[in-house]
């Protein structure tokens, strides 16, 4: 009976054993998260593009930023798929994100071709795998005017040859910049560009407040577009409200700061205060005699 016993336990550790050290055991073991890369490309008013770089992987069923992440960009590649700009190695930050400009040193690159493309590239680690993420961009802009009767037109062309193209089909919003985010100027939430490469939309958001000057800044751009990225361009126009400071805020009131508070409010606040303190003080001398008194003996009367 006891061989038997042991001869089970024996079996049940050689099946433990030969799990740990089976190939579907190593694969497990092997297999790594999968970091989703992600790249946008940003360029405003027309000047020096930059990118922007997020990091992120699948934890607990929902995408979670990666912190920490080493990001090489190339710009461009040769034939063999490899990069052949360097542009740099970013880290990601707490929230998964990183960015940069490209470097002047690029810039004979940049110049050589319309379209570009940028390569995202990370190395395998202990928890992820090694990515190679990729963006074609081609050269465009975006220009923004406006008329008297209050309508903006935005125009958006494609470097092409030698010259700047019309495109045609490409959806542009049309908004005014506002600390909490860009407010559509009318009742459409974007326009699509015509053969011209242009928008039109009329300017509805009559009374909104501007600057002393009554000045707004109207955008036109182009958002996560597959061929031209993000595209912004700003200008400013005195559509709005003149902005109207309340010189009455200055002024001794109830209201106020506390610098301009009533003088009969700073009188009884400090004297309550003094009176307060006044009367703390004035127990504490009284208990430091009366302890004085009692080391000497002497009998108050």
């Amino acid at each position: 009976m006891k061989r038997n016993i042991s001869s089970i336990c024996f079996g049940v550790l050689s099946i433990l054993v030969l799990s740990l050290h089976s190939p579907a055991g190593k694969a497990q073991d092997a297999e790594k998260s999968p970091l989703v890369v992600n790249l946008s490309y940003f360029t405003i008013d027309n000047k020096l593009p930059y990118l922007t770089v997020s990091a992120k992987s699948k934890a607990s069923g929902k995408f979670q930023p990666v912190k920490g992440a080493k990001i090489k960009l190339y710009l461009n590649k040769d034939s063999t798929g490899k990069g052949i700009g360097f542009i740099g190695t970013l880290v990601t930050n707490e929230k998964g994100k990183c960015g940069t400009d490209i470097p002047a040193t690029l810039a004979n690159i940049w110049k050589t071709s319309t379209s570009h493309t940028f390569i995202a590239i990370t190395d395998a680690t202990k928890d992820f795998g090694e990515t190679n993420t990729e963006i074609t961009i081609a050269k465009s802009r975006i220009t923004i005017d406006t008329a008297d009767d209050k309508n903006v037109t935005a125009t958006l062309s494609e470097f092409k040859g030698e010259a700047w193209i019309p495109v045609k089909g490409v959806d542009v919003k049309l908004g005014i910049k506002r600390s909490g985010g860009d407010l559509q100027i009318g009742d459409d939430q974007s326009y699509t560009t015509d053969s011209l490469g242009q928008v039109k939309g009329e300017f509805k958001r009559l009374g909104i407040p501007g600057d002393e000057a009554g000045n707004i800044v109207l955008v036109a751009k182009v958002e996560d577009n597959d061929q031209y990225g993000n595209l912004r361009v700003e200008k400013s126009e005195p559509w709005g409200v003149k902005f109207v400071s309340n010189k009455d805020f200055f002024q001794r009131a109830l209201w106020a700061s506390r610098f301009h508070s009533p003088v009969w409010l700073v009188v009884v606040a400090y004297s309550i205060i003094i009176a307060v303190w006044g009367t703390l003080v004035y127990l504490v001398i009284l208990l430091v005699k009366i302890k004085k008194l009692g080391k000497e003996g002497t009998v108050l009367e």
